[in-house]
C-alpha cells in the first residue's frame, strides 16, 4: 500500500519543468526510471510517459498517470522526510508552492 497525492493531468507541468522547479525549491531529484526502463544519469526526461520514478535524497517518489490525474506515490511506511519530498514533488508538478 502506498500514500498518494493526485495532481490534475491537464494542469501538470512536464517532467523537465517539474525537475527545474524542484531544483529551485532546493530538492535535488532525477528521473531514475520511466515506463519500466532505467534512465541514464543526466538524460533529458521524456515528454511522454505513463510511470516515472524520481530519486530524491529522502527516497523514491513514483508518478503514475491514471484517468486524468497524476498520482504522486510513496510507500505506506515512508518516513517524514519522504512524505515531505512527496508533497514538494506534487506542488512542483502542479506548479504551486
Amino acid at each position: 500500500m502506498g500514500l498518494e497525492v493526485t495532481v490534475g493531468e491537464g494542469t501538470a507541468r512536464s517532467l523537465a519543468e517539474t525537475l527545474a522547479a524542484l531544483e529551485q525549491d532546493g530538492l535535488s531529484a532525477l528521473v531514475a526510471m520511466v515506463d519500466g526502463q532505467l534512465c541514464s544519469f543526466g538524460a533529458p526526461p521524456p515528454a511522454v510517459w505513463r510511470e516515472a520514478r524520481l530519486r530524491t535524497p529522502a527516497g523514491t517518489v513514483t508518478l503514475v498517470r491514471r484517468g486524468g490525474v497524476i498520482a504522486v506515490v510513496v510507500f505506506g511506511n515512508a518516513d517524514a522526510a519522504l512524505v515531505d519530498a512527496q508533497g514538494r514533488v506534487a506542488r512542483a508538478l502542479a506548479g504551486t508552492r
